[in-house]
């Protein structure tokens, strides 16, 4: 009877695990590879790189390996990108299904003081018009050369793109094309904050939502731009020491945002979560049920996703939060998942391990979410929280406050009304320094002497009793 009961109970958890996630086959036949990194650029088209599945991520074991979708998961096309073996991928950016970006660094020693630094520097970037087939390295020795590790390339559409890699003669390599990725041309120093001493990246470390990027370093700060890399500021994410963020994911309103942030030195990792895009950080350190390894928002949803390869099946799979990262759910604790990417509320991906000819592994290793998230709407009803953030979004900032003229040039006027019409106007610089404060003293329209401000981006952040809401404004000269 026992045993009955336990081949019941296991029969049970598998039927929920693949209720929540759908085996792929990504289509390799003689190959073990883990999936480390994905780009979905519509609701039928996922690319997903890979790794060595065998030894890790950062082992000396070079795979070119990557496999892409044009149906939805139904079928999965693997491929290669070139034959340096000398390279390993640092993330993907996709176009559609026949053009993709993908950003590589040379494989050197893992570097355990600044655990996600390399001591070899190379790489570059890469393209593909013809669903990876051929593949053209972009500018060699201009966009990146033999003293460079990038971090990530990142394309908004198919005409802008970023690509980040870590200090390299003293400032960050940031590089930027308008045009289809044809010329890019370097930031430069003066528009982005210098590095501290031996600050680097983690490859794939970044969140972009429109023009926003965020990406986050060794010394636990993070960078953030409001042009799309134009323009930086640094924040402070933690003062933890010997701490780095690894991974940082928002959601669509850009202002709730979760930290992955690890200590190697005493091997623990943290989740940090910010409301006000990255300007403050809080704390939740390990919360029950959250998977270690990796994290990503889903859009459409006040949902965030975290995802693991902890051989303990106490601790892989993945869960979910609806609170910033303060508390998880599982979703699975039935196959290590190394990535997790989401389009859209229906439409994700999981990365996992594919080994061929395995009795389990074999026919698998991405998994095609099925996961049915809650909606805003609803969560705003059980949460206070959660409805706090909802009315910060876009929809609030029409509905409660308008600001004119914009960009505004010596004067700009914001107009309240219902519940911010008691409060403190404030004028935040990208670094998080106060520049202006007015009290609004129950006036429908509060006018803001910007003459003297220095031109650029800034936060209007509007605080009552009720609420606090922000918004991205411009001062032109």
């Amino acid at each position: 009877m026992r045993k009955y009961v336990l081949s019941a109970l296991a029969s049970c958890l598998l039927f929920t695990a693949q209720a929540q996630w759908l085996p792929q086959n990504p289509g390799f036949t003689n190959d073990t590879v883990g999936f480390y990194e994905m780009s979905l650029p519509d609701k039928n088209t996922a690319w997903a790189v890979c790794y060595d599945g065998k030894r890790g991520l950062l082992s000396g074991i070079p795979t070119l390996n990557f496999t892409r979708t044009l149906d939805g998961g139904t079928t999965w096309i693997p491929g290669k990108v070139g034959s340096d073996l000398s390279l390993r991928f640092s993330n993907i950016s996709a176009i559609n299904g026949e053009e993709a970006w993908v950003a590589m660094h040379k494989i050197g020693n893992f570097v355990p003081n600044y655990g996600f630094g390399f001591d070899k520097g190379g790489g570059g970037i890469f393209h593909t018009t013809d669903g990876g087939i051929n593949w053209e390295h972009t500018a060699p020795g201009e966009l990146f050369d033999d003293n460079s590790v990038p971090m990530f390339v990142h394309f908004k559409d198919k005409n802008h793109g970023i690509a980040v890699g870590n200090p390299n003669g003293g400032n960050w390599e940031i590089y930027l094309t308008n045009n289809k990725g044809k010329k890019w041309k370097r930031v430069a120093p003066k528009d982005i904050p210098a590095p501290l001493s031996d600050e680097k990246g983690w490859i794939s470390g970044y969140s972009a939502i429109g023009d926003v990027i965020w990406f986050g370093t060794t010394t636990g700060r993070m960078y953030k731009s409001i042009d799309f890399g134009k323009h930086w500021a640094v924040h402070t994410v933690t003062t933890l020491p010997n701490t780095e963020v690894n991974e940082i994911a928002f959601l669509d309103d850009g202002l709730t945002g979760v930290a992955h942030l690890r200590n190697y030195g005493i091997s623990r990792t943290y989740v940090f979560s910010t409301t006000d895009g990255g300007l403050t950080w809080t704390n939740y350190n390990q919360p029950a049920n959250w998977k270690n390894s990796r994290v990503t928002a889903v859009p459409g949803t006040n949902a965030f996703v975290s995802t693991s390869t902890h051989p303990n099946r106490l601790f892989t799979g993945s869960s979910v939060s609806y609170d910033a990262g303060q508390t998880w759910t599982h979703i699975d604790q039935s196959a290590q998942k190394a990535v997790c990417r989401f389009y859209d509320a229906n439409t994700g991906y999981a990365g996992g391990f594919h080994l061929s000819g395995h009795p389990f592994l074999r026919d698998k290793g991405i998994f095609k979410s099925q996961i049915v998230f809650e909606l805003p709407a609803s969560q705003a009803k059980k949460s206070a929280i959660e409805k706090r953030r909802i009315d910060e979004t876009k929809t609030t900032y029409e509905n409660d406050v308008k600001v004119y003229p914009t960009p505004a040039k010596d004067v700009m006027n914001v107009a309240l009304q219902n519940e911010l019409l008691k409060g403190v106007i404030s004028i935040v610089s990208m670094d998080g320094r106060v520049m202006l404060t007015k009290t609004s003293a129950n006036a429908k329209l509060v006018q803001l002497d910007v003459s003297r401000l220095p031109a650029g981006s800034y936060m209007l952040r509007i605080a009552s009793d009720k609420k606090t809401i922000s918004k991205l404004i411009t001062i032109t000269r």
